[in-house]
């Protein structure tokens, strides 16, 4: 991912739509939180996680139009940024059915949330430290410290839903996270990275 970033950053254009795409995942993600746990009326916690997530998503949309107001309403691989996250809610939630024995959103929330944010807190950082705009560092920040805060709290609740069905730790929901960004991942590197021609030759 570190090659992929390094390219998006080089360009304003690229990088302007790259935020506007991680907006479109903030987005996602206060959207699950309203299908999820959001027909009654959440506690605090949930509330305030919802509220984050929205204003994240504000945040980095705005954040796109100052970098390059030409490009901040188009993406980089939209298609597969929300798919990545649908497939992670789907298969995340159908196997902790068939595990748990019990369909509960709120269950649902806690571990699709837990993956979600252990890879905000492995790709903001990343970007953060390969961005060159001092703007997007500053706000970057402010995300990171209230998703780590968020991972903190939600993780808690989910080990404990883990140890009640006898599940030692994260490890299968860590490679179904893995798996379907590695698909993302490899999507946004067709799209920004050219492919090296095979007529190409290394001048001796």
């Amino acid at each position: 991912m570190k090659q992929v970033l390094q390219r998006i950053v080089e360009d304003p254009a690229l990088e302007a739509r790259w935020l506007n795409t991680l907006s479109l995942l903030e987005h996602t993600g206060a959207r699950k939180i309203c299908k999820t746990v959001g027909f009654d009326h959440p506690g605090i916690d949930i509330l305030g996680h919802f509220a984050d997530e929205t204003r994240h998503a504000l945040m980095l949309r705005r954040l796109s139009f100052a970098v390059s107001p030409k490009s901040s309403n188009k993406y980089l691989c939209d298609e597969e940024a929300v798919s990545y996250f649908q497939m992670l809610d789907h298969t995340v939630s159908e196997w902790l059915r068939s595990v748990t024995e019990r369909d509960d959103p709120y269950q649902n929330y806690l571990f699709v949330t837990s993956m979600i944010e252990r890879r905000a807190m492995k790709l903001y950082p990343l970007y953060r430290s390969l961005t060159g705009n001092q703007v997007v560092k500053s706000e970057l920040q402010r995300i990171i410290l209230e998703e780590s805060g968020h991972l903190c709290q939600i993780e808690k609740k989910a080990g404990e839903v883990l140890k009640e069905s006898g599940i030692d730790d994260f490890g299968h929901f860590t490679r179904i996270e893995e798996s379907f960004f590695e698909v993302f991942e490899n999507s946004l590197r067709k799209a920004v990275i050219p492919p090296v021609s095979k007529n190409c030759r290394v001048a001796l």
